[in-house]
């Protein structure tokens, strides 16, 4: 699991064996990027068209999805680190602690994504602003948070 050593002001520890919940992916994301360091660390509402594919029977699920314009994603993080305690983040400010830090190296690396959805195309959701490695796995899709409710 390790991708690179410590720096001298970091710390990590034994990741638990036991699992305490569950999940399953429902599907995947499809991005132009293939590595960690290809991803943006934020994702742009004017960024490229990114694929969310639902596995079945999921996609039976996205009925009405379309007259949401924002959605939220919850992603699994599958390429970060889930050992460490304390990081030194090459953006600076000194060595903080994960739970100080909107880093994806976390003990459950789960990712919040707002996107806008651009069209449905069955089982896949066209959507921008995503930042994530291509491949990712999708825990859930909510609708965005809005001042209201689509009729």
């Amino acid at each position: 699991m390790p991708e690179k050593p410590l720096k001298p002001t970091e710390r990590a520890t034994q990741v638990p064996l036991g699992a305490d919940a569950t999940l399953g992916f429902i599907g995947h994301v499809e991005t132009p990027w293939k590595t960690r360091a290809d991803c943006p660390k934020q994702g742009r509402l004017d960024g490229p068209d990114c694929a969310v594919v639902l596995r079945s029977p999921w996609d039976g699920a996205l009925q009405g999805i379309e007259r949401f314009e924002m959605l939220e994603l919850y992603l699994w993080f599958h390429l970060a680190r889930r050992d460490l305690l304390v990081i030194d983040p090459s953006h600076g400010g000194g060595p903080r602690g994960v739970f100080a830090l909107r880093s994806p190296v976390r003990p459950n690396p789960v990712a919040l994504s707002t996107v806008r959805l651009v069209a449905v195309q069955g089982a896949r959701l066209i959507v921008r602003g995503l930042e994530a490695v291509d491949g990712t796995p999708l825990l859930d899709i909510k609708p965005g948070r809005c001042p209201h409710t689509p009729g």
